[in-house]
This record gives structure tokens, sequence and C-alpha cells, in this order.
């Protein structure tokens, strides 16, 4: 495993090649748990301030209406700023992962282009993402004001939007799965597993 994320680390900008599925795949594991311990340094903060805000609140004698406020602006801001980690993170992510999805692809005897179309729908629905940053924070806002359907009304329009973000997931794991090409093919000889 330690080899498939040194090789893929001191090939990020190689396109050239094939690469075996497990060397594809320790690879992707790596992104994820690296993405998902990010995404935890980020949050524990974030959710930790919220309960500080909270702490607050409640040593001053605030109401409960107050202390919701104060939540619930602290919560849209938390938002917003897990909107962009998220965002960072996923464009990131997509520029780690297109050189061995492209030499992944040339295993299966496929072209590369289709990674590169693949991360191109990935940087679209991170962009699409930032721009229904409003429409979540709305949400909260309406949620907090008891305007619940209004609320679900954002959240039904934002969870069909957010199927898209599959796409290139999908894309991913079935050409990231496709077997090999046995021997040579266009792209070079077969590769050493990792």
């Amino acid at each position: 495993m330690l080899t498939a994320i040194k090789y893929n680390l001191a090939h990020l900008a190689d396109f050239r090649g094939r690469d075996a599925r497990s060397t594809f795949w320790f690879y992707v594991l790596f992104l994820i748990l690296v993405q998902f311990a990010v995404s935890m340094a980020v949050s524990i903060p974030m959710t930790g301030s919220m309960m500080g805000e909270v702490y607050s609140s409640v040593r001053s004698g605030a109401s409960d209406a107050e202390m919701q406020r104060r939540i619930f602006t602290h919560v849209n801001s938390m938002m917003r700023a897990s909107l962009w980690t998220s965002a960072a993170l996923s464009l990131a992510m997509a520029a780690l992962l297109v050189a061995a999805f492209t030499r992944r692809l040339h295993d299966s005897n496929k072209p590369g282009w289709i990674a590169i179309v693949v991360a191109i729908i990935q940087v679209l629905l991170i962009i699409q993402t930032i721009s229904y940053m409003d429409e979540v924070v709305n949400m909260t806002v309406l949620m907090q004001s008891g305007d619940l359907a209004s609320a679900k009304a954002i959240q039904s329009s934002l969870a069909a939007k957010g199927l898209l973000g599959w796409i290139p997931a999908l894309a991913l794991i079935v050409f990231g799965a496709w077997p090999s090409t046995p021997g040579d093919n266009k792209y070079g000889p077969p590769p050493q597993p990792a």
C-alpha cells in the first residue's frame, strides 16, 4: 500500500503508461483517508466553537430564543466554512487523482481523455455547489423562523441537484475497476502491482 501511495505521489503529472488496479485503489483509499482527516480537523474546532457559544449563552442567562439565534448564526457561518473547505478539498483531490486515473484507464486500454472529462465535470459540480451556498444558509434561516415548508422545498431542490455529484464518483468506480488488458497494449507493457 505504501509503495502505491509513494508511486502515485511521485508521478502526479505523469499521464503516460499504465497503473494496476491495486496501485490505483490503494492510492484512492489514501486520498479518501486524507480528505476525511482534513475534514475532521476543520470540523472539530468549528463544533467546539459552537459548543462554547452555547456554554457562554447559558452562563450569561440568555433566553431560549436568544440561544437559538446565536446557535443558528454560528451554524450558518459553519456551513459556509464547511462548504468552502469541501470545495477546496474536492479540487485538491481531483488534481491529485487525474494522472493516476489516466494511467488506470490506459491499463484497460481506454483513452486518458475520459479522466479529463471526469475532472472537468467534478470542477463544474464544485462551482455549482459553491453557487448553492446562499440557498443552504437560507434554508437554515427558514428552519429557524419556523417556515418548514419553504425550507423543505429548498432541501428537495438541493437534494436533486446533489445527485449530479455522483457522476464523477461512479465514473471513477466503473473505470477504476475495469479489467486490465492482458499483455502489452498501445499505452505500454503491463504494470507491476504495488
